[in-house]
This record gives C-alpha cells, sequence and structure tokens, in this order.
C-alpha cells in the first residue's frame, strides 16, 4: 500500500474511502468486481445506508483492498496484509531479524518441516 494511512477514529467506510483514495485504480467498479459483490452494495456501503455489513463481505472487501479484514472491519492493527514474508522482515528490528536468521538456519539444517 505504501503510504501510511491515518485511521484512527475513522468507521469502516472512511477506512474503505481511505484505502480507495491511496489507489487511483481502486474504483467501485473495480472493487466490487474483485471482491464479488454488487456495485450497489458498495456504493450503498459508502453511502452509508448499509449499516452492518456481515463479516464475509468485509473480508471479501479487505481482499481486494489488499488490506488487513481485522484492520478494515474494526480499525484495529495495521491496514497492511502481511502477503509476504519480506514485508514482515522489513519491519523487524536488526536483532530481530538476526534471530529470525538463525531460526530459519536451524529449521534448514535439521530438516524440520512443522
Amino acid at each position: 500500500m505504501g503510504a501510511r494511512l491515518h485511521t484512527w477514529g475513522m468507521d469502516l467506510r472512511t477506512r474503505i474511502e481511505a484505502v480507495m483514495a491511496a489507489q487511483p485504480d481502486f474504483t467501485v467498479r473495480n472493487i466490487s468486481l474483485k471482491a464479488g459483490l454488487s456495485d450497489s452494495w458498495l456504493h450503498k456501503l459508502l453511502k452509508g445506508d448499509v449499516r452492518s455489513p456481515t463479516l464475509e463481505n468485509v473480508e471479501k472487501l479487505a481482499e481486494a483492498l489488499d488490506v488487513d479484514p481485522r484492520w478494515l472491519a474494526f480499525g484495529e492493527g495495521d491496514p497492511e496484509r502481511f502477503a509476504d514474508i519480506g514485508r514482515i522482515v522489513e519491519r523487524f528490528s536488526e536483532e530481530q531479524a538476526e534471530m529470525a536468521r538463525q531460526m530459519l538456519q536451524v529449521i534448514a539444517r535439521t530438516g524440520t518441516t512443522g
């Protein structure tokens, strides 16, 4: 997502709008198609006419918007979805990164598959 969203005090609708505003190619039509939801439903949600969307629909929207579903639904945590290990490791301190490297080396040596 790149730019950090300041989302303190936002509701679901405002969080969706903030993500869409940060991504020029995110239109109601694009997001609806990606989420498998109707354009009219998303328009109603953004206008405030849908008061209680299902968690299933919020999860679909989160996937389409490439954000964390918990953040989208409740405003908790960070909007960024950790889709790959590289994005997670970028947030580590040097000490945490070194610990992670050591753990991965042990796993690689022992053949542990979990």
